[in-house]
Parts: structure tokens; C-alpha cells; sequence
């Protein structure tokens, strides 16, 4: 007579799968404290004072006569002459801010002028560090204009114009999508270089922005990304 086997008995979680505890092991605490874990020294608004490094600079070629450190406040400051010297002479329907800089000083503008803004990038630096020793080339497009500028009057932003072949290509670019109507507008011209349609401020001195630096968490790191460096 053959002779049945009892089974083995179930486990806890093999009897019932739905009554597993719900208690995280020791590894998993671990792993989510790591993720929600935020350092004592992170910046969390640009408001909060903190020891701060460059990220980029005034890449423009001049003979520089004294280098100038623009505070957030003292940018808000200019924004809004230039904001008030546009509207007096001009209305535009949008604003498009050229990346890096640009996008700053354009949503700035668009914020008071009452426009859309649309940032584009445009970018004449590779990332390749033994190219950007060379001899800058043309302005290459990395994102296209928005079409919803077309049959607009367009005001395009950068920060500093120097040679003017950025806000040219720009403009350019602009045209071919159907912009009605563009006019140019920087925050410092160099004033022997290309002269915008509306300037806030026309000087050879040497400009640091408040985006070229960042707050300074340990030890300091040089940031050379070209696309963060201000033009």
C-alpha cells in the first residue's frame, strides 16, 4: 500500500502572501534615507547668502577697462530701465531670450513687458576643451525658434553683444519662421562693437553676472561647461 506523504508545513508569507509585513528592513531604511536625505549646507534659494564661485564669464573680446560685479538687485535695477526705454519706443509681442545668458536677461524683460518669452539656444563654444583653445567659429543653432512668434513682433535678448553674429543668426532664424517685426535688445553692448535696437548699458568694462556664480558647497569646483558660461 503506498503511503502519502505529508506536506511540508507553509511558511508565514507562503500561508498568507496579502499579511507580509509591512515593516522595511534595515537596507531599505538605509536607501530611503539616502534618497530624502538633503546636506546642512544646500542652498535652497537664491536668496540665502552663501560664499560663491564663478561658473562662467564675459567671453566677449574687448580690451576690458575694470571688471564690474552685478548684483541680482542691481540687475533687476537695469532690467527695468531697459524694460521702460522699450515700451516707450515699441510693443512687442514677444520676447526671445538666447541661451545662456539671454534667457536671464529676456525673461526679465518678458516678465516686465507683459510678453511671452521663448528661449532658444545658440552656441559658438564646443564642449571639446582642446577646441575651445581655438579660434571661436560661427554661431551654431542648437534649438530652433518657436513657431508661435510668427506674425509677431519679436524683441530677441541677449546679455552682452560683442560682434553681433549671435543676435544676427537669431534674427535670421526669426525672420524665416514669419516674424512680423524684430528689433534686438542687450543688457551691455561694447561700443565699438554691434549696436542692438535697445541697450541698457554701453561699456568696455568687464561683466560678471549673478548667474556666473553658484553657492560653494565644500570644496570649490571650477564649472568650464561652455553652455554655463555667460557670453
Amino acid at each position: 500500500m503506498a503511503i502519502k506523504r505529508a506536506a511540508p508545513p507553509k511558511s508565514q508569507d507562503q500561508r498568507n502572501p496579502s499579511q507580509k509585513s509591512a515593516v522595511p528592513s534595515a537596507a531599505q531604511k538605509d536607501g530611503a534615507e539616502k534618497l530624502v536625505s538633503i546636506p546642512n549646507d544646500m542652498i535652497l534659494a537664491p536668496q540665502v547668502e552663501a560664499p560663491r564661485q564663478p561658473t562662467g564669464r564675459d567671453q566677449s573680446r574687448h580690451k576690458s577697462t575694470g571688471v564690474v560685479e552685478l548684483s541680482w538687485a542691481e540687475f533687476d535695477r537695469k532690467v527695468q530701465q531697459l524694460a521702460r526705454t522699450i515700451r516707450q519706443a515699441w510693443e512687442p509681442q514677444a520676447v526671445v531670450g538666447v541661451a545662456h545668458g539671454g534667457v536671464y536677461v529676456g525673461g526679465a524683460l518678458a516678465g516686465a513687458l507683459g510678453c511671452p518669452f521663448y528661449p532658444v539656444r545658440i552656441s559658438r563654444r564646443s564642449r571639446d576643451k582642446a577646441e575651445r583653445t581655438q579660434e571661436r567659429g560661427q554661431p551654431q543653432v542648437s534649438e530652433e525658434m518657436p513657431p508661435a512668434i510668427k506674425g509677431c513682433r519679436v524683441l530677441i535678448v541677449d546679455d552682452i553683444a560683442s560682434s553681433g553674429d549671435t543676435l544676427e543668426l537669431a534674427t535670421a532664424l526669426a525672420k524665416k519662421v514669419g516674424a512680423k517685426e524684430i528689433r534686438t535688445a542687450c543688457l551691455i553692448a561694447r561700443p565699438e562693437g554691434f549696436t542692438p535696437d535697445h541697450v541698457g548699458l554701453s561699456t568696455d568694462s568687464l561683466f560678471v553676472f549673478p548667474w556666473d556664480y553658484q553657492p560653494v558647497m565644500g570644496d570649490a569646483h571650477f564649472d568650464d561647461d561652455p553652455d554655463k558660461a555667460g557670453a
